[in-house]
């Protein structure tokens, strides 16, 4: 239970004839009692707290300076490094550039196959459609011709059972 500094000053105390009641008095230290308790918890744990935080802070301050002597090697590596990849830069260009004028040349003829190819399978696909239409357009009239034939055939068996009635 968290009791406030302003609960205990403004704690009502009945004045008996002696002086204060002594109920209220030790209902008032317990209540006083159990105050500095939780306050004594509390600076505890905040204590505990500080301490993990100071070791916390003295690991960071030994990782910062470790990081900034890093951060120093590491930029002198970066500039040996810049000076060594500029020379190989410029050799890979040279290289790249040999490389990019012979894939623009494969490229260019590969071009001129597929636009080769595509002008064959266009022509191929328009014979093909011309094909698979007059075998659709031949299997059509087929087809009406057989089925007003079965219409003929059917009206001839209906004429037959007429006459065939007992």
């Amino acid at each position: 239970m968290k009791v406030t500094s302003l609960e205990v000053k403004s704690h009502p105390l009945k004045k008996s004839f002696k002086g204060y009641d002594v109920r209220e008095v030790e209902a008032l230290r317990e209540l006083a009692a159990e105050a500095l308790a939780d306050a004594a918890r509390t600076i505890s744990s905040l204590e505990e707290r500080l301490k993990n935080s100071e070791e916390r802070l003295a690991e960071h301050v030994a990782n910062e300076k470790m990081l900034k002597d890093t951060i120093t090697t590491a930029q002198k590596m970066v500039d040996d490094l810049k000076v060594n990849a500029r020379k190989e830069a410029e050799l890979t260009i040279a290289e790249a550039r040999l490389q990019a004028d012979e894939i623009i040349r494969q490229a260019q003829a590969r071009s001129r196959d597929l636009q080769e190819e595509i002008f064959r399978l266009k022509k191929q696909r328009i014979e093909i459609e011309t094909s698979i239409k007059a075998v659709i357009d031949y299997h059509s009239a087929t087809l009406v011709a057989e089925g007003e034939e079965s219409r003929k055939a059917d009206s001839e068996s209906e004429k037959l059972k007429f006459f065939t009635k007992p």
